[in-house]
């Protein structure tokens, strides 16, 4: 069975089917293109911060941690062209997994408590349960300090900006979710939580280990 477009009453289209999948093809490149120039952008414009500039900054971002096997925390550096090749690919399990949502933000001389989620992370959730209790109370604490969030939608809404407008802020690139020092400091508690067998463990073991962290982690990223 073949499926074509039958004539309407609307425009007529313009394009060919050569010319679409050029259209495409084009929109699949240049937004990964693009990014990587701002990407490249922004750190030519930070490439001479002093160390004392790096840390006014506050890092913030959330992580997932599912119960047995952690399917978010895995990279792979791999040669051009072997993206098929098994050596370079993990075998994943597709099917929902239990797991706990975990935010937090790091700083040069500090951090507050881990705080973890059940759920899904909305613009209103973000505000009220996150930056309210947690954000406004540490940069008021922290003169000169600089909040950093990447573009998430919860992140970028109306209400979380409304939240931050009385702060500085550390513009994004887009596509850059992991280049904050903060994911390294997740990866030390996926490597540290063992395998838990319940949802209560796993929030059980994840404060603990932030807690028993020292601060030199966070200070020799």
């Amino acid at each position: 069975m073949s499926i074509t477009c039958r004539p309407g009453s609307g425009r007529p289209q313009q394009t060919s089917r050569v010319d679409n999948r050029h259209i495409v093809r084009n929109a699949r490149i240049q937004p990964t293109a693009s990014s990587a120039t701002i990407q490249a952008q922004w750190c030519r414009t930070r490439g001479n911060w002093t160390a004392a500039e790096w840390n006014q900054i506050v890092f913030s971002d959330e992580s997932r941690f599912n119960l047995g096997s952690d399917d978010n925390r895995v990279r792979v550096w791999r040669p051009r062209g072997e993206r098929l090749n098994p050596a370079f690919s993990l075998q994943r399990h597709i099917a929902p997994t239990a797991a706990v949502m975990a935010w937090d933000v790091i700083a040069y001389n500090t951090r507050p408590p881990l705080v973890l989620i059940r759920g899904t992370m909305t613009a209103q959730r973000y505000a009220h349960d996150i930056l309210q209790p947690h954000v406004l109370p540490l940069m008021q604490r922290l003169p000169g300090a600089i909040f950093q969030q990447d573009n998430a939608r919860p992140h970028m809404a109306r209400v979380s900006q409304d939240c931050l407008r009385i702060f500085t802020t550390l513009p994004c690139p887009a596509r850059s979710s992991d280049w904050s020092p903060i994911e390294h400091i997740y990866d030390h508690l996926g490597r540290r939580t063992g395998h838990p067998t319940s949802l209560n463990e796993l929030e059980a073991k994840l404060p603990q280990i932030w807690n028993e962290m020292s601060q030199d982690i966070i200070q020799n990223l």
